[in-house]
Parts: C-alpha cells; sequence; structure tokens
C-alpha cells in the first residue's frame, strides 16, 4: 500500500471512533435521562445534566471539528 491509501485509511478510521464515541455518549445520556424520569430526583438530574455536559457536548464538538478539518 501507498502513503496516500494509508492516510486515508487513518481518516476513516478515525471518523470512526469519533462517530462510535458520540454514539456511545448519547446512549449513556439518554440512560441517565430515563433513569431521570423514571424517579426525579434533584441529584438525579443534576447528575444527568453534568454528565450529558462534561461527556456527551465535547465529543459532539470534537467529531463536528474534525468533519470541517477533513472538509
Amino acid at each position: 500500500m501507498d502513503a496516500f491509501s494509508l492516510q486515508i485509511l487513518r481518516i476513516a478510521f478515525q471518523t470512526i471512533s469519533d462517530r462510535v464515541l458520540t454514539i456511545l455518549s448519547l446512549c449513556m445520556t439518554f440512560a441517565l435521562a430515563c433513569w431521570v424520569m423514571h424517579d426525579p430526583t434533584q441529584e438525579r438530574i443534576i447528575m444527568a445534566a453534568f454528565f450529558g455536559s462534561v461527556v456527551f457536548v465535547p465529543s459532539l464538538v470534537k467529531e463536528k471539528k474534525r468533519e470541517g478539518q477533513q472538509q
């Protein structure tokens, strides 16, 4: 394989890994939201909001930034 093919494969794997990370964090945030809706307490609401802002938002921003760099 030449260097160009390897570079394309590297970019493809990075994109896939970013998407998987975003989907996984989205699923985990959804599960926490369901847990909060089952028995809403202030601690659960704060925990779900904290998790969503600390995990899901940065992974989404990273994915969008990488899409902008590739185009």
